[in-house]
This record gives structure tokens, C-alpha cells and sequence, in this order.
């Protein structure tokens, strides 16, 4: 006997209803009022992300805040929209789903940065560190290519999405889970727009403090809303497809996996703005996954 939900899980063109601004303001401002009251605090006390030490580990109150989006979409949606626990799993997209998506984007994200920095590394937007010689001088221990490939970077695709998703999915479940489909009323390109401006002014207080774009504080906010809008668009097709913001939150956390694993150390000048996987270079590479996705999806559903 065929399962009507997986139909609903397949289709992203599915009815969403009207669009309500009401939900998704609160949501917007519950999730930008709390973040930034916590950031704007802590760079007011002297945090700075300018060396790379602070750009590739992240402290754990860091990582916390990535549930701010999650917290704020549970508060929304059983305050304000007032869903019954037992209807937080339609309202947020809390399906698990099927395991094949899973498995291609441990496979697949680890490829997207490999070709960022080669486009970076071949374009001359950065050098090569094979060896890790910044990270072995750290931390005092000899590191090597070996290890670095045969040890850091497995972990970091197949371990590092796990950890990571516990953050991931504080985030999804606040942008893909609540308010992608709030805002897809407005019609997709519409809803892909408003969510990825959303998404990266949400880290202007971080960015601004240097992270990701040390010394580029306005243009860093204007390349990381332009990632989230590449990035984001990605997300977005998988989530809609597949009904699922615990995937989103799993392929985020496997993005950040790589973004915190061997990329940052193995090419440590890599150009801010231009080259790695939040420069140019990554916006085109998401950009054009996403393209390939939405063609892929659509022969899937037909």
C-alpha cells in the first residue's frame, strides 16, 4: 500500500495557505533581538575574530547561539500560531525522512569545498599548505599531509556532521523549518530572496567582529548574505523536497563541518572576499549545486 505523506514530502509546490506576516515578523524579531543582544554584549566586552585561531574554533557559546533561530521558531509556533505539541512535527517539518539524501550530502559538501578552494588555490586567490605548518606550529606537534588527509579530513566528513548537527539543527529549525514555509506564499524566488537577506543579517554582529572576513567588515556582511542566498537556496530545495528541516539542519552542520575541518589551515590566505568557501568562489559553487539539485529534484519528481 502506497504512503500518501510521501507524495506530500516530494512535492514542494504543495498548497501553504495564505501569507500570515504575523508569525514570521515575531519570529524575525524574537530571533534578531535575542542574538544580537548576546553578540552585541560580548564584542562590546572586546570579542574579536581577526587570526585564524578564531575563525576555525568557534567557542561553545558561539555554537549555542545557533539555537536562537530553533528556540524563537518553538516559542512562535506554540505561543502565537498555538500549535499542540503533537503538531510541532508538520509545523516545523520534523521528519527525519529517508536516509539516501543523508548519505549524498556527506558525499557531496566535502566535494563543494574541494572545488572552492581548487578554483581558489588555481586562481592564485590563496597558497598551499599541505602539511598544516600553521596548525603543527599551534600546537606544537608535527601534523603532516598524512594525517591531515588520512585522519583530520574522514573525520571531518563523517564524524563532523553529527556533532555539528546538534548546532545545525538549532538553526534549521528556525529558517527551513519555520520560516521558509511561512514566507513561500509569497512565491519562491520571493521567499529564497527574504530568507537568504534574513539569514546573513542575522550574522552582521559576528561578521563585523571579524569573523569569516577579518578587516572587511562591511563588504563581509554583503558576501555573507550573498553565501546565505547560495547556500540557502540549496537548503531550501532539499527542505521542500523532502519535507524534512532535520536534513537541512544535517547538510548544515556538515557544511560547517568542513568549514571548521583541514580547508581554513591547508590554504590559510586564502583571499576573505574572493576565494575559499565564503568568498566569490563559494558563492559560485553553491550557486551552481543548487542548479544542478533543482534540475535533479524535478526529474525525480516527475
Amino acid at each position: 500500500m502506497s504512503d500518501p505523506s510521501a507524495v506530500t514530502d516530494r512535492s514542494p509546490n504543495r498548497d501553504f495557505g495564505p501569507f500570515r506576516p504575523g508569525p514570521a515578523l515575531a519570529y524575525v524579531l524574537v530571533t534578531f533581538a535575542a542574538t544580537w543582544g548576546v553578540e552585541g554584549a560580548l564584542i562590546a566586552d572586546g570579542l574579536r575574530f581577526d587570526d585564524l585561531v578564531g575563525q576555525s574554533a568557534p567557542a561553545l557559546w558561539l555554537l549555542g547561539v545557533m539555537w536562537i533561530p530553533g528556540l524563537a521558531a518553538l516559542l512562535v509556533t506554540l505561543l502565537m500560531e498555538r500549535t499542540g505539541p503533537r503538531g510541532l512535527v508538520p509545523a516545523l517539518s520534523l521528519r527525519l525522512g529517508s536516509v539516501g539524501p543523508y548519505f549524498l550530502g556527506i558525499a557531496l559538501i566535502p566535494l563543494a569545498y574541494a572545488i572552492m578552494y581548487g578554483i581558489t588555490w588555481s586562481a592564485g586567490l590563496s597558497g598551499f599548505d599541505p602539511n598544516l605548518d600553521s596548525l603543527s606550529a599551534l600546537s606544537g606537534t608535527p601534523i603532516g599531509q598524512n594525517t591531515a588527509l588520512r585522519v583530520m579530513l574522514p573525520l571531518s566528513i563523517f564524524l563532523g556532521p553529527l556533532i555539528n548537527f546538534v548546532f545545525g539543527l538549532g538553526e534549521e529549525l528556525g529558517w527551513r523549518g519555520f520560516l521558509l514555509p511561512r514566507l513561500m506564499p509569497l512565491g519562491k524566488p520571493a521567499a529564497y530572496l527574504v530568507l537568504g537577506l534574513l539569514w546573513g543579517l542575522w550574522h552582521a554582529p559576528l561578521i563585523w567582529a571579524g569573523l569569516n572576513y577579518p578587516g572587511q567588515p562591511g563588504q563581509g556582511i554583503l558576501m555573507m548574505c550573498l553565501i546565505c542566498l547560495a547556500f540557502g537556496a540549496f537548503l531550501n530545495e532539499m527542505t521542500l523536497h523532502y519535507r524534512s528541516s532535520i536534513l537541512a539542519g544535517f547538510l548544515h552542520g556538515a557544511a560547517n563541518a568542513q568549514g571548521y575541518g583541514i580547508w581554513t589551515w591547508m590554504f590559510p590566505d586564502a583571499h576573505p572576499l574572493l576565494g575559499g568557501a565564503m568568498g566569490l568562489t563559494g558563492v559560485l559553487v553553491w550557486t551552481a549545486l543548487t542548479c544542478i539539485t533543482i534540475a535533479v529534484l524535478r526529474r525525480l519528481r516527475s
